[in-house]
């Protein structure tokens, strides 16, 4: 049993660092192509929110051993296509939050389906994970106002 909830433990942290790193690396995208400074500010505090929420799956995955994996190459390429073709055909502030809060309900989405699917996961694992929806789903609201 403690090694099932080990794996299935390991398995939530990679999806939680996975979901952290999509979410860098698209806000950064987008922030270095926003010209609004409080739309740029917002989205400064989300990426330090990011990385912290990165650094607690990485510890927790370095308790059990493991090391945190990165997005693969493949799991990427829809997402920037996406924002490219988006920005490329409307690149203003309302857009940018539109594609945000597209990203941030699809990592809310996946990250509640994957803690359906992975019972028998421990307390901090299972803590990290609301705490990451939940930012989430501030975050949507915030960005909204730039609707």
């Amino acid at each position: 049993m403690e090694n099932t909830q080990k794996s299935r433990d390991a398995e939530m942290l990679t999806d939680i660092y996975k979901n952290c790193k999509m979410g860098l690396e698209s806000t950064a995208k987008l922030m270095n192509e926003t010209h609004n400074p409080q739309l740029r500010r917002l989205m400064g505090e989300q990426l330090k929110s990011y990385q912290g929420f990165a650094a607690r799956a990485a510890g927790l995955l370095a308790e059990k051993g493991k090391a945190p994996a990165d997005v693969g190459f493949w799991e990427k390429i829809p997402s920037e296509l996406g924002m490219a073709m988006n920005k490329m055909m409307d690149g203003s502030d309302s857009k940018t939050a539109q594609m945000m809060i597209n990203g941030f309900a699809m990592g809310v989405t996946e990250l509640k389906k994957q803690r359906a699917d992975a019972c028998c996961i421990s307390e901090q694992t299972s803590a990290l994970c609301t705490d990451m929806i939940n930012f989430q789903l501030r975050a949507m609201n915030d960005v909204g106002l730039f609707l």
